[in-house]
């Protein structure tokens, strides 16, 4: 797949661009745009929560964003589907090269990291992420361990800043 951008566009406003492709791509098939900015899904699909993450191939790899894990805790029953989407730049047109839909509770943890941001933000460590093998709520009960490791090394953090 194909998308057209504009000749200065950078890489916020190209993955703006192929993400409402994809908003609109599900839209077509009766997805629902949300009514407010600040949630976690591009679109519902299908009762399906989708956050569309895009990543330029030819760049280096950064670590993205995916969730507050107290969101994520507080939607676990819920179903989050993460449209990973990875794209090349060539001339005015971002080439899709690949495209893989993830739930949120099949991403293995040792691809994802919980860094400080907030409560605390669920991050991608590596672009190839394996696939969980556990049930969904064995993957929220390792999340809330996570979680627990997260904040006992930020509390020892903070106890050596304050001596």
């Amino acid at each position: 797949m194909k998308v057209e951008i504009p000749p200065s566009a950078g890489q916020r406003a190209i993955a703006d661009i192929i993400e409402n492709h994809i908003v609109e791509e599900y839209t077509a098939l009766g997805g629902i745009k949300p009514s407010s900015v600040r949630t976690i899904e591009d679109v519902t699909y299908q009762n399906n929560l989708i956050d569309i993450k895009t990543r330029d191939i030819d760049r280096d790899f950064s670590m993205p964003n995916l969730i507050s894990v107290d969101r994520a805790m507080k939607n676990r029953d819920k179903t989050i589907v993460y449209d990973f989407i990875e794209y090349r730049v060539f001339n005015n047109e971002a080439i899709i090269t690949h495209r893989e839909q993830r739930t949120l509770h099949s991403l293995c943890f040792s691809c994802l990291s919980i860094q400080n941001l907030g409560l605390g933000q669920l991050q991608i460590r590596n672009h190839r992420i394996p696939q969980y093998k556990g049930t969904k709520d064995e993957w929220y009960y390792q999340l809330r361990i996570e979680m627990n490791k997260f904040y006992s090394k930020q509390i020892s953090k903070f106890q050596k800043l304050i001596q």
